[in-house]
């Protein structure tokens, strides 16, 4: 779907929208308006109904029945109370022989066009009156209540009047004040019932014509906004056009042969069409400098290629290295033996003692045999593979554990050693024996570089997301021109070292995803920091 047309769906769809919301509230407003005043006319004419029968029968009950003297002339006394049952006959005769209440109903229709009849029924239900003289003497037809009807929601109420067409009553009880001492009086029905029928039919003449004109008008709304949105929205959307002829330019490398704007529109898609001007002549500079950086990347790959195949052939060396350091090993056995042996012999030599003389020359062909034999191990275990097997490791209690181990030496030394760790365990993924060595082949280097004694400190501190293990001493710390060479393989300072401590502290940290690094200060000591991924226990 092009936006034009979703701009025009929208809008029509917003115009929909408020049109049929004001419609709904003057459609409401108006049937309220016309209930109401119906539903007032007729509650008139139903209390207007009832004060005159009332008015009637207080008439009739106040007129004493008049009696016959022994001489025949007519005479006024008083009657014996009547019974409830003939009260109550007596007023419904006058209710249905009266022609004044037949003629009161018929006039009070005429309060509003809406009445359609008028009924009075007693407590059998039976009609006693109406506006209708055919309905008398017929049972009550119950209606909806018109009340009700006007409590009910909008849509409701439009389908009753226009698909239903019901009538709807208004109902007023008529009875008699309960007796004194009469309990059951109050729970009686009324004597009689008033009831007003009004018609649907009138109202729905009287609401019909402002629903078609409502009608109208929102069917014009529409009708009116979709053109003026198809208007605005091809004027507006027409410098889109423009703007994408001025990309296409800018796509062919061509800046500034656009045809002339209209004067509207002059000032600002001016501005645009500059600015466009001048992002494509950034976006060519670009694009060249992405061409460059893709000639440097091609460069790149060429060398990591020229690198991997140098490394590949390192690897291949290192495992003909493996073969032939194993293969000099056997021969170097075998050659320690026979020193042993030439040894054993120069002992016990001849009388003249001349081969006495050969064991110091024997000696140091066994002790250089003995320090390449130890080199040729050494360069074994690490061409080899190395098997981790990773559990569970609390670096804390692992750090007080060689703090447990090298206590004895380090009181030997003079040296204080101190261990730091947190009591919650600080789990990390590795292998506790790996690990283990690792760290005291830092605290063994550091007790060894202190001559004079002094404090080595071990930590553990635990972060978000990773574990730090700090050893630190207060050595005489390592020269700037050495520090670059402190994990390569054999490097050692020390009169007997063998310089590989250090480096199989640095394999087995990089075994385990972690890093190591080292702070120095000449005269002051040096700080070996391990870290490590924290294992939580939702990675369990």
């Amino acid at each position: 779907m092009s936006l034009r047309l979703r701009l025009i769906v929208l809008i029509a769809a917003l115009v929909t929208v408020v049109v049929l919301s004001l419609s709904g509230l003057y459609l409401n407003s108006l049937l309220d308006s016309l209930s109401a005043v119906a539903l007032e006319r007729s509650e008139f004419a139903s209390q207007q109904v009832n004060a005159f029968i009332s008015d009637r029968i207080n008439r009739s009950a106040a007129a004493p029945a008049p009696t016959l003297t022994p001489a025949g002339r007519p005479v006024r006394q008083p009657a014996p109370p009547p019974t409830i049952e003939e009260t109550k006959a007596q007023w419904r005769a006058l209710v249905a022989d009266d022609p004044d209440i037949a003629t009161l109903l018929v006039r009070t229709m005429a309060l509003s066009p809406a009445l359609v009849e008028i009924n009075v029924a007693g407590q059998d239900g039976v009609i006693l009156a109406s506006s209708n003289p055919e309905r008398v003497g017929q049972p009550l037809k119950p209606l909806e209540n018109f009340a009700d009807w006007r409590n009910r929601p909008l849509r409701r109420r439009l389908t009753e009047l226009i698909v239903r067409k019901p009538d709807y009553q208004v109902v007023t009880p008529l009875g008699i004040a309960p007796q004194a001492g009469d309990d059951h009086a109050s729970k009686e029905q009324p004597v009689f019932t008033t009831q007003v029928a009004t018609s649907s039919v009138l109202l729905r003449a009287a609401v019909l014509p402002p629903l078609e004109t409502v009608g109208a008008v929102a069917a014009g709304a529409l009708l009116v906004s979709l053109i003026v949105t198809g208007l605005a929205t091809s004027r507006a959307l027409r410098p889109l056009r423009r703007i994408e002829q001025t990309i296409d330019r800018i796509a062919q490398g061509r800046f500034g042969d656009a045809p002339a704007l209209p004067h509207a529109e002059t000032r600002e898609f001016a501005a645009v069409e500059s600015k466009l001007n001048l992002l494509g002549q950034q976006y060519t500079g670009a694009r060249q400098d992405a061409t460059k950086l893709k000639h440097s990347l091609d460069e790149m790959v060429d060398r990591m290629a020229t690198q991997f195949d140098v490394a590949s052939r390192f690897a291949a060396i290192s495992r003909i290295s493996g073969g032939v350091a194993h293969e000099i090993k056997n021969p170097l056995n075998a050659i320690s033996l026979h020193l042993d042996l030439l040894r054993a012999r120069a002992e016990t030599g001849g009388a003249d003692g001349s081969s006495k003389e050969l064991i110091p020359e024997i000696d140091v062909l066994s002790r250089e045999v003995r320090r390449l034999d130890r080199v040729v191990k050494t360069f074994l275990d690490f061409s080899r593979p190395v098997e981790v097997k990773f559990t569970e490791v609390d670096l804390g209690a692992l750090a007080a554990e060689v703090a447990h181990l090298m206590t004895p030496q380090a009181q030997l030394a003079g040296i204080e050693l101190k261990c730091d760790s947190p009591v919650q365990p600080v789990l990390v993924r590795g292998d506790e024996d790996m690990l283990l060595q690792a760290v005291l082949n830092l605290v063994t280097n550091a007790m060894e570089a202190m001559k004079t004694g002094g404090c080595v400190r071990l930590s553990v501190a635990a972060g978000r997301h990773t574990v730090t293990l700090t050893v630190a001493d207060d050595g005489p710390g390592i020269p700037p021109e050495l520090r670059d060479k402190v994990f390569q393989l054999y490097f050692t300072t020390k009169e007997k070292g063998s310089g590989i401590g250090l480096a199989m502290t640095y394999r087995a940290v990089q075994l385990h995803n972690g890093t190591v690094d080292f702070v120095s200060e000449v005269g002051r000591g040096t700080t070996f920091r391990l870290q490590f991924p924290r294992l939580m226990h939702n990675d369990v």
